[in-house]
């Protein structure tokens, strides 16, 4: 009888001291994560470039179909402006480009006058057509589609440009990029309708813009 009895007291007693037992230490502190000013600031993206248009070798070409047949192409020499872009391609080019009406060049003098006259693009009260780029998204390698305001004729409409980066080269001032960009347009929606309805089917309403663009590297003084 008095094993029986031993057994049971010899279980309750280190049952009974570990109950006793009151913490003795502070909880251990979590690590808290290492302060966001501490880690390495990411690495600076180069600065855009800043360019000019070089007009003797920019240009814009367009091109509209003529009495239902052969598409018809002119040109307006001279282009003038500038263009921010990064030479490492990181970003959009942004383009300013402006072509003088009174540069448009057709091979024919009389067509040219009458281009620049009021039924197309009315020289003496819009002498400018300009292109800004607003932005750009990628497309791939040194190609990219640009997002912009073109204003003719006294209208200015959002359009979507092409846009491929042609070459890296070095001029006499430094480097040189080249451009190209092309988009297509509805004259109508810039308030040039002569040919569609009166007299009908003379010109087509759309046009195609092919702009080569070539630019030097902005030299700061």
């Amino acid at each position: 009888m008095r094993t029986l009895i031993l057994v049971p007291s010899l279980i309750a007693a280190p049952v009974l001291a570990l109950a006793a037992i009151e913490p003795t230490a502070a909880p251990v502190a979590v690590m808290q994560p290492v302060a966001l000013a501490a880690q390495a600031a990411p690495a600076a993206q180069p600065a855009a470039a800043a360019m000019t248009l070089d007009p003797v070798h920019s240009m814009a070409l367009f091109r509209i179909q003529h009495l239902e047949a052969g598409q018809f192409w002119g040109r307006f020499n001279g282009v003038e402006g500038s263009v921010s872009w990064p030479l490492d391609d990181a970003s959009a080019p942004m383009i300013k480009a402006i072509a003088k009406v009174e540069r448009v060049d057709t091979g024919s003098e009389k067509l040219d006058g009458n281009l620049k006259g009021p039924n197309f693009f009315n020289a003496k009260e819009f002498p400018e057509i300009a292109f800004t780029t607003t932005t750009g998204t990628r497309v791939g390698e040194r190609h990219w589609t640009l997002t912009g305001d073109l204003s003719l004729h006294g209208v200015t409409k959002p359009v979507t440009v092409d846009c491929v980066v042609t070459g890296v080269g070095k001029g006499p001032t430094g480097k040189k990029v080249g451009f190209e960009c092309q988009l297509t347009i509805r004259r109508s929606e810039f308030g040039m309708t002569w040919g569609i309805e009166k007299p009908p089917k003379a010109l087509g309403d759309e046009v195609k813009l092919v702009i080569g663009l070539e630019a030097d590297e902005t030299k700061a003084e």
